[in-house]
């Protein structure tokens, strides 16, 4: 790649604070590894050496496995708490789908972050429900997620992505 290019392509790097909305949803996603946490602490001595492991696309348990795989789930909301924490920092790095110039590059980025952290506080939500269902079934006291889990789950997710590019293509 030669030198003009490299300069056409440079985006600024910005270190921007986070906003009240951003320190919000890190409180709650941050809550919901604590909790995750908890859940399966309080959990372990009272659940059986079986637990459903999976669920079907209707929400009833249809894998079963150890209790020892509740352990899974925390070890998964810690890791993407991780990754999207540290991700989110270098907004400069990211693909957008229209160019990055010195005038739109600040709404471009803290659109992005806002993106990540709502959709890392989301999924943390969602596997922490999923953590304390899988405990409540495990125990006997619910048959499944729900029917209406996993529409609400996609209409969530993919209703963020959609109000992000929405929001991208007003700040191009």
């Amino acid at each position: 790649m030669n030198d003009n290019k490299k300069k056409k392509n440079k985006r600024p790097v910005m270190t921007l604070p986070l906003t009240n909305l951003e320190k919000v949803l890190e409180l709650l996603s941050g809550m919901g590894v604590l909790f995750n946490l908890v859940l399966v602490i309080i959990a372990w001595g009272t659940v059986p050496d079986r637990i459903p492991t999976h669920f079907d696309p209707s929400g009833l348990p249809d894998s079963w496995g150890g209790k020892e795989s509740l352990i899974l789930l925390p070890m998964a909301v810690i890791f993407l708490y991780s990754l999207l924490t540290v991700v989110s920092r270098f907004p400069h790095t990211f693909n957008y789908p229209w160019k990055i110039t010195e005038e739109n590059a600040k709404a471009q980025y803290l659109n992005a972050r806002y993106l990540l952290v709502f959709l890392k506080t989301e999924i943390i939500g969602f596997f922490t429900y999923i953590q304390w269902v899988t405990i409540q079934v495990a125990l006997g006291k619910a048959q499944g997620l729900g029917l209406i889990f996993l529409p609400i789950f996609l209409i969530i997710i993919f209703g963020t992505v959609v109000v992000y590019f929405f929001k991208a293509r007003q700040n191009k």
